[in-house]
């Protein structure tokens, strides 16, 4: 799928059912091995020319109180598959408050230390509406135009956001049946 903003989408797998359970176990409850187990099936994703991975990254607090940055997760997993390097570029808003009101406006606001290398691949694990890998494509000044993700929504992007039957992950720490 081609993004508003021009980025090509490749996705392994709806996210529903099983595989959503084991995205929610890396995302919520550090469960990295997620991404080392699933990575062989997302090489196949990866464009004709691909030289780097870039992880779309998570925010500081986010990665501190779950114990993971599911992009990075991914990226390091597919890399070593893949034999390609992981580009390290981009940062995330510090505050996940301001993920969210950006959200609202219409984008985070990612930030680049470096210019990724040409044919490099944007790699995150779930994509929703598709504003998170524009948001990271385009502070990457034009440098990366494909991306992979693990799973998509049901809408395939430009869609609703995902809901759960148990709640966001505020809920779902609080639940004895979700740990």
């Amino acid at each position: 799928m081609r993004l508003p903003s021009g980025v090509l989408v490749r996705s392994l797998l709806v996210h529903d059912g099983p595989i959503r359970n084991a995205v929610h176990a890396m995302k919520y409850r550090g469960a990295d091995r997620v991404a080392s187990g699933l990575a062989p099936f997302m090489v196949d994703l990866l464009p004709a020319g691909a030289t780097a991975l870039v992880p779309v990254p998570r925010s500081l607090p986010r990665r501190a109180r779950f114990g993971t940055d599911p992009g990075r997760a991914l990226a390091r997993a597919l890399g070593r598959i893949a034999g390609l390097p992981v580009a390290d570029v981009l940062r995330a808003p510090l505050l996940h408050q301001s993920q969210i009101r950006s959200r609202r406006r219409g984008g985070l606001r990612f930030r680049s230390v470096a210019r990724p290398p040409g044919g490099a691949v944007l790699v995150d694990d779930v994509l929703t509406t598709g504003t998170t890998l524009s948001s990271a494509a385009g502070a990457c000044r034009g440098a990366v135009t494909s991306a992979i993700t693990l799973t998509r929504s049901r809408s395939g992007g430009g869609g609703r956001r995902l809901g759960s039957a148990h709640g966001g992950p505020d809920e779902r720490a609080r639940n004895p049946a979700d740990r």
